[in-house]
């Protein structure tokens, strides 16, 4: 029984986070709210069996693209025009 729940807060947790990360006008917010969501579906995977997926799930989504996310926004950041 409490597994079951700790499942559907963890998909509570899952979709907040996806919404909040397109939602967010703030990008850094946004990518990091992305990066956690990865992490808890890594988890989510690894707990319902499936090892491969979540390894790919942390290591891609939650590593690789949040740094990638994060570099580009630092070197973006200054080059916003005014009209």
């Amino acid at each position: 029984m409490a597994v079951q729940v700790l499942n559907w807060v963890a998909l509570g947790l899952v979709l907040l986070l996806a919404v909040l990360a397109v939602y967010l006008r703030d990008l850094l917010k946004g990518a990091l709210s992305l990066a956690v969501m990865s992490a808890i579906l890594a988890a989510m995977f690894y707990h319902f069996g499936a090892p491969w997926a979540a390894m790919f799930e942390l290591s891609v989504c939650a590593g690789f693209i949040t740094v990638l996310f994060l570099a580009v926004i630092a070197l973006t950041e200054g080059r916003e025009q005014n009209d």
